[in-house]
């Protein structure tokens, strides 16, 4: 009884993870941009009920990271005065950082959307980004479309800022030696201004003193 309970426990482990990992889709993500939808039937057919969607987008290195956007969207949420409500209890999108330390994964929370506007781009600190979808029983709609792509190592963003603070400070440096320079010159001829009115109005007492 116990040896079939055994087997009944692994086989009900297995059968899970399989399911699981039918659920996550993994994505490549390159320096062109790529694009995935909700289901397979998009714009044929609404996303189902009670249906949950999980993607794992990874780019070739390490050191790049991903950026992600929604293209088209279109999911439940409810309208309250004008605006655009979502709910963990409907259907909702959400992105994640995705952090592991040897057997650990953590899935660190970005953001989420039921498609009202206020998503802008998703960038991910890593080389993975995990983006889930889950639907509740009831309303269902066209669905979205994301497009997402890797970006360059942070070494060459940094450096390309570093660059830029350079040019920069050397642009204030020049700035600053051109305006002393200026201001110098400015101040040498106010001096010779003034030293020949000076001068005049000598000349000019000296000549009303002999007279």
């Amino acid at each position: 009884m116990v040896h079939h309970c055994n087997e009944i426990i692994i086989l009900l482990l297995l059968s899970n993870l399989v399911y699981e990992t039918l659920l996550l889709t993994t994505l490549l993500a390159t320096i062109t941009p790529r694009q995935f939808t909700s289901h397979s039937a998009y714009k044929t057919a609404n996303y189902p009920n009670n249906y949950t969607g999980e993607w794992l987008i990874r780019t070739k290195g390490d050191n790049y990271t991903i950026v992600a956007n929604l293209v088209e969207c279109d999911i439940e949420a409810v309208i309250n005065k004008g605006k655009t409500l979502c709910s963990w209890d409907w259907d909702i999108l959400s992105f994640y950082e995705v952090k592991t330390a040897g057997n650990n994964t953590d899935y660190q929370y970005i953001d989420s959307t039921c498609c009202n506007g206020t998503l802008g781009d998703i960038h991910s600190s890593g080389s993975e980004l995990y983006v889930k979808f889950t639907t509740d029983g009831s309303t269902s709609k066209t669905g979205f479309k994301i497009s997402y792509q890797s970006l360059p190592p942070a070494s060459n963003h940094t450096h390309a800022r570093s660059s830029v603070k350079d040019s920069k400070s050397s642009a204030v440096v020049i700035g600053i030696v051109v305006g002393v320079g200026v201001g110098v010159l400015v101040l040498i001829l106010a001096i010779i201004v003034i030293r020949t009115v000076v001068a005049k109005k000598k000349r000019l007492s000296t000549v009303n003193a002999k007279d």
